[in-house]
This record gives structure tokens, sequence and C-alpha cells, in this order.
């Protein structure tokens, strides 16, 4: 197993995501998505570990219909841009997490000095990455002026889409905190 396919150029950036666009697009908005419902270690997770032969996406089935969340239109959308740009671009950040560590390194040990909100969907698949609560529950002392945590029930990695008016709602309450 490896971390993840989005590490391997000729995989994720252009043969397999690029494969079929609408379904890669149809995967990862669906399996990141609080459709899916409360995660176990079955559930078919995007930002998982692949398999080095299988890739990313064929652990992914292919739900055959959209997230309530995400209309046609802006699927079509999303279908038609990814098309022309492909997916190397926003990948490359990810396969560049080692030199983004030793860039931001001036930064190690510094703390959030700002009113801070923490939003998070309760089916975040982001959740499950090993040491991840434990950042969460470490960020009062990182973030000292943290307002609030709150965790959005049945939403997943795309919050603002899922769950417009409980973050909105949470936003505004936030800023007429400050």
């Amino acid at each position: 197993m490896v971390l993840h396919a989005l590490f391997f150029p000729g995989r994720a950036g252009g043969n397999e995501f690029g494969r079929d666009v609408a379904a890669t697009l149809r995967k990862i908005y669906f399996w990141a998505s609080g459709e899916t419902g409360p995660r176990d270690g079955r559930t078919p997770n995007p930002f998982g570990m692949v398999s080095r032969a299988a890739g990313l996406l064929d652990a992914l089935p292919d739900p055959g219909t959209l997230p309530r969340w995400l209309s046609s239109a802006d699927f079509d959308a999303l279908v038609s841009a990814f098309t022309v740009s492909g997916f190397r671009g926003g990948l490359n950040y990810y396969r560049n997490l080692d030199r983004n560590w030793t860039l931001q390194a001036a930064f190690n040990g510094m703390l959030v000095q700002v009113p801070a909100l923490y939003l998070v969907g309760e089916h975040d698949p982001g959740l499950a990455m090993p040491g991840m609560r434990d950042i969460i529950d470490a960020m009062p002392k990182l973030v000292p002026d943290l307002r609030d945590s709150l965790v959005i029930p049945s939403a997943g990695h795309w919050l603002q889409q899922e769950a417009p008016d409980q973050v909105n709602a949470a936003l505004i309450e936030f800023l007429r905190g400050l």
C-alpha cells in the first residue's frame, strides 16, 4: 500500500483521473460527502490508503448518482473545467507536501493569534486520518482565540456545499461575536 495515488504523477494526474472525468468527480464528490453516512473501516475513502496496483478510483464504487447537494449543472461545469485543465495543478499541492513543510518551517511553534472558528462535517473522511482527532483536540493550545469548534451533523468534506445554511449561521454568529 502507498500513502496515496496522488503522489504518482503518471496515475492520478493523467491516466487514472483523466480516463473518465465525470466518473472520477462523481466518485470523489460522493465518497467524500456526508451521504456515505457514518464511516467505518469498510467505507470507501478517497483520502485513504491506496493500492499501488489498483489506484484510487478502483476502490471507490461509482454511486451512479450525484450527491443531493450537487446540481447537474454545477457538476457539468466541473466536468467541463477538469476536462480542459486536467487534475495536475490541484494534485501538485499534495505531491509537494514535504516541500511545503520545509517552506513553512519558519512558522514552527507560532500560534494562530486571531479569532478563529473551526467547522468540520460529522462524516468528513479526513477525520479518519490517523492522528486527526489528536490535532483537533490540541487546537485550543495552537489557536488561543478559538471561539468555537463545531461538528456539522450529516455533512462530509464538502461542508459549504452540503450544509450551507448551518455553515452560514455559524459564520454569522462567529462574526457577530467579534
